[in-house]
């Protein structure tokens, strides 16, 4: 589910504004969501009558148990569960990353063949997304590897063992975790376009990128994710640089925690994360 359909809130229609190059008049939002609970939390349904923390954590718990135990042994024979099941810690504690098999067969002591058959069980289940790399050729050595998400947040938080706000707050996982709530509320509205809209990453080979390129035809929008409520212009320096080498590109978006719209340039935004699920 997105926040709009948590909260029961009309679908937000803000893709297709941006898409436009309608950019949405400055000021304050509903403060409505703190991120980090709902990364801990989730948003699939059967979620939305819980509400103490351990019977969420106990819930994840059932979740993976009834996955590895039922829903796995359905798709393909699985000899090893333990070993399946450390590759997605593995994979959770890297989430928002470029996916290195061969770094996750180090650490997990499972062959990369066997890694990679794991990974595609995953998102053959639909418990793992992979972003592809934007690459439309202009010139410039760009990063073609994917990247790695998973269909919700808490679950990747929950394989890598975070429990509670504190630990996430400070933990190194939390900015991918972030990206990963945003993708979700991305997804939607792409999904809903027709055709589809389809969403990347893009990352030059001198370390420069995008969190996400949100495609739509010939038409993009770039989304950078900054887990602060006060963005700065600063914070748009990689989305300048992709709105000068892809000129099409209708505008450039800082997805932030805060409850400000606010410039940061012409053609860029700096938006709190809430506008992204929830109807506007």
């Amino acid at each position: 589910m997105t926040l709009g359909e948590w909260q029961e809130d009309k679908p937000s229609r803000i893709v297709e504004n941006l898409l436009a190059g309608n950019l949405p008049a400055e000021g304050s939002v509903p403060d409505r969501a703190e991120p980090l609970q709902l990364i801990l939390r989730g948003f699939m349904p059967a979620l939305l009558r819980l509400t103490g923390k351990q019977d969420i954590l106990d819930w994840w718990s059932g979740y993976v148990s009834t996955y590895l135990e039922r829903d796995l042994r359905a798709l393909s024979q699985i000899s090893s569960l333990p070993d399946f099941r450390r590759v997605m810690e593995l994979a959770a504690l890297r989430t928002g990353q470029l996916m290195n098999q061969s770094e996750v067969s180090r650490d997990s002591g499972v062959s990369q063949p066997t890694v990679h058959r794991y990974l595609n069980l995953l998102e053959a289940s639909f418990l793992i997304h992979r972003v592809p790399a934007f690459a439309r050729n202009r010139g410039k050595r760009l990063i073609k590897s994917a990247k790695l998400y998973w269909t919700d947040s808490a679950l990747a938080a929950f394989l890598a063992g975070h429990y509670d706000e504190a630990g996430l707050r400070t933990s190194r996982e939390v900015g991918g975790l972030f990206e990963n709530l945003v993708l979700q509320q991305l997804q939607v509205p792409a999904s809903l376009m027709s055709p589809q809209a389809r969403i990347h990453y893009w990352r030059t080979a001198a370390g420069q990128e995008v969190d996400f390129v949100l495609e739509w035809g010939r038409s993009l929008v770039a989304f950078e994710c900054k887990l602060s409520d006060r963005p700065k212009f600063e914070d748009a320096r990689f989305l300048n640089l992709f709105l000068s080498d892809y000129p099409e590109c209708a505008c450039g978006v800082v997805v932030h925690t805060g409850s400000n719209i606010a410039r940061l340039g012409e053609r860029v935004i700096a938006l709190p994360w809430t506008t992204l699920g929830v109807g506007t």
